[in-house]
């Protein structure tokens, strides 16, 4: 098991979702992603608790984008959250409620990854 599947396994723990099954494909292309211009991007089906998480490839990832560096285990949480929390999003990306949720996973992403840092930022 690499230390990325082991992220992920403690992450899934951390956050209830030992039930879902999870394909990481680590060191994406970002041609190769489904969503461009992203660190990581995720498919789902809710009601089988299945999901494919793309993570781009960290040497690809730009330290400047979007005002901070790349961050694997954020970025994972991140992911994980947008499968914990499906049932709050459209698939329609561009409404409101899907923006927001998105905002929301984000912070919750941040400061789940700070608190088991003992609070302390990168």
């Amino acid at each position: 098991m690499t230390e990325n599947e082991k992220l992920l396994q403690e992450w899934q723990n951390r956050l209830g979702m030992s039930d879902w099954q999870i394909n990481l494909i680590d060191n994406c292309k970002p041609e190769n992603m489904d969503v461009q211009d992203a660190e990581g991007c995720t498919t789902w089906v809710e009601s089988t608790k299945c999901a494919d998480i793309q993570m781009l490839d960290p040497i690809l990832y730009p330290e400047n984008c979007v005002g901070r560096g790349s961050d694997y285990e954020r970025c994972l949480v991140h992911e994980l959250l947008h499968c914990k929390l499906s049932f709050l999003q459209d698939s329609d990306n561009s409404t409101l409620q899907s923006r927001i949720c998105h905002q929301m996973i984000d912070d919750l992403a941040r400061a789940f990854v700070d608190a088991k840092r003992c609070g302390k930022d990168d």
